[in-house]
């Protein structure tokens, strides 16, 4: 169970870098960063995030629906799915906070914050399963 969900985080990181390398041909990374790390309630980011990001943000889902081997059932990539897409937004906050108060370049803090939010939701994502398919 695990390994499944490292494997599907790692896929779906490989993916969401490469659609973000597509997304800042189009948009410039410093601007990319500056308005995916603004502020707002939950589906303005979302939205924000899709508009964007949509190379990123449509690599990362196909990753994670694609029967990969080694990847979980399909039940179980849409959820990881949905949960790495809400720590890929809380991400690029926390990863924006955290650069900007660094003194360190905002995209690669968003960047970063957006793989370490996908990992902390696919890790969460992994124990909710693993507790609600235990035996009772």
């Amino acid at each position: 169970m695990a390994s499944d969900a490292a494997f599907l985080w790692l896929a779906c990181t490989a993916a969401m870098a490469a659609g973000l390398w597509a997304d800042t041909l189009r948009t410039p990374a410093a601007l990319l960063a500056s308005l995916c790390g603004a502020s707002g309630g939950l589906l303005e980011q979302a939205w924000r995030h899709a508009a964007l990001m949509p190379a990123s943000s449509a690599a990362m889902l196909i990753a994670a629906l694609l029967p990969l081997p080694g990847a979980p059932r399909m039940a179980a990539r849409l959820a990881c799915a949905l949960a790495m897409g809400l720590g890929m937004l809380a991400g690029a906050q926390w990863g924006m906070a955290a650069a900007l108060a660094a003194g360190a370049a905002p995209f690669g803090g968003m960047a970063a914050g957006m793989a370490l939010g996908m990992g902390l939701a696919t890790a969460a994502a992994a124990l909710i399963a693993g507790a609600s398919a235990a035996p009772r």
